[in-house]
């Protein structure tokens, strides 16, 4: 189910790939209650809550109203307490806030800063099994990043050493520096990417705070932010990255395992599951001029599935086909629809996407969708058109969530309706030109004095981040 909360204004919608920011409660009266949060301005980061079958979220409530437009992040006890750990807007000092989870709502705590000292941005916060929370950061100073990293015994209060301490410095300087706290049998595991050529970690045993050498997962040449890492029931460590190409690596323990090449193109959001010890990597890809699918791959034998699309939704559509009223005469578009070529969306009788009153233009898929990416060759002026769907029995009109659209611009993100759960529960499927499916269709209400031809459409959306639940 997708589910439209509000829109951000932050730099950082939903943070950065090694983030954490959906969680289930685990145990009690609201076990299972899932709490999702955002930063939805360049300063405030709000929390709203669902419980099965998550068709509806609470009211979104604030819970940090001093972030700086930086990312944060988070994690959940057992308990369901929730600790932020972010960047203070006024000073970029490193700080956490505590959200004690009591009668099924969580309570903002008190400020608790963590280093003072130097500029502070992507943190990453763990704990260990006895309660000890760790924090990893990338620190700028003299105008370089360094990893480091320190830990809290009371519940994040204060941290060995006070503020004033950056406490260990766990990598050299360099130009970038993003990292990520995971923790495998006795020991934390800090990973990180460094100066855009450099993934490594470092880890130490819970018992001690002193942190092995270093040593290297893989070198590259476009190593950033664009990474994750998680941990099997079985204890092994999946590694995902993208390096103009998606690739894995796992450490079993002892050994890494060899460089695996998921997908030979570069990809965004990287993100890792284990399900039952299958590891299940998704990530964003490019499909053509702002569009991203949601792509996946599992290992459940010896080797990666091909990577599919997880949201068949969001994906070229079915079939489009334009209608020539003069002429009464469909044409198949569907393959101009889904190629880049330009200006190639047009009826083979006018020349045009649409022109005169009463042509139309039909946008088929087999799944309900909310949404058309619009690429046009040319623009339209002086036309309207109407917006509709068939209920069974007619055809409704409608506007679109994103706005009244004549075809009048080159470049069109259209939201037909806000999110899944908003399309109307009455459309239903008809037979056009000998094709039964999902419509929508845009009909001519006035005629165009200049007449818009189409590049490319799809139901592929722009999507910046996406996050798996903890």
């Amino acid at each position: 189910m997708q589910y439209h909360l509000e829109n951000s204004s932050a730099a950082y919608e939903a943070g950065i790939s090694p983030g954490k920011r959906i969680f289930k409660v685990s145990s009690g009266q609201f076990a299972g209650r899932v709490a999702a949060l955002y930063q939805v301005s360049p300063s405030e980061i709000k929390l709203s809550y669902s419980d099965y079958p998550y068709s509806l979220w609470s009211t979104p409530t604030t819970v940090i109203n001093d972030s700086a437009d930086f990312p944060f992040d988070a994690i959940m006890s057992e308990s369901g307490y929730i600790y932020i750990v972010y960047t203070l807007g006024s000073s970029n000092d490193l700080v956490l806030r505590k959200l004690t989870f009591s009668g099924g709502s969580w309570t903002i705590g008190a400020l608790n800063t963590i280093y003072n000292g130097d500029d502070n941005y992507f943190p990453s916060i763990n704990a260990e099994p006895g309660g000890r929370i760790w924090v990893s950061w990338s620190r700028l100073s003299g105008g370089q990043y360094y990893i480091n990293a320190k830990y809290s015994d009371d519940d994040g209060v204060t941290w060995p050493t006070g503020p004033t301490s950056p406490g260990t410095t766990l990598s050299a300087a360099a130009d970038l520096a993003y990292s990520k706290l995971v923790d495998r049998g006795s020991y934390n595991y800090c990973i990180y990417t460094l100066g855009t050529t450099k993934l490594a970690y470092r880890k130490k045993h819970f018992n001690i705070t002193l942190w092995d050498a270093e040593e290297a997962i893989a070198n590259g040449i476009n190593l950033d932010h664009n990474f994750d890492a998680a941990v099997s029931q079985d204890e092994r460590i999946g590694v995902i990255f993208d390096d103009n190409k998606i690739r894995y690596r796992e450490y079993d323990g002892s050994v890494w395992g060899s460089l695996i090449d998921i997908d030979s193109s570069s990809g965004y959001f990287p993100q890792i599951k284990f399900a039952k010890n299958i590891p299940y990597l998704i990530y964003l890809s490019d499909f053509g001029t702002g569009q991203k699918r949601i792509l996946y791959s599992c290992r459940e034998s010896d080797s990666f599935s091909t990577p599919e699309v997880l949201d068949s939704r969001k994906a070229p559509l079915s079939k489009v086909f334009c209608y020539r009223a003069i002429s009464g005469n469909f044409d198949d578009l569907t393959t101009a629809a889904e190629s880049s070529a330009t200006s190639d969306i047009y009826h083979s009788d006018s020349g045009a996407m649409l022109e005169d009153l009463g042509d139309t233009i039909y946008f088929g898929h087999d799944q309900k969708f909310n949404y058309l990416k619009l690429i046009l060759g040319s623009s339209g002026s002086g036309g309207a058109v109407s917006w509709q769907y068939f209920n069974g029995q007619e055809w409704i009109a409608f506007s679109p969530s994103g706005g009244i659209f004549d075809f009048s611009t080159s470049e069109k993100e259209l939201l037909l309706w806000d999110d899944y759960g908003s399309i109307p529960p009455d459309w239903q499927k008809k037979t056009i030109n000998g094709v039964e499916l999902l419509w929508i269709r845009a009909i001519v209400s006035s005629p165009f004095t200049i007449a818009p031809v189409g590049t490319q459409i799809t139901a592929i959306s722009n999507i910046s981040a996406i996050v798996l639940m903890e």
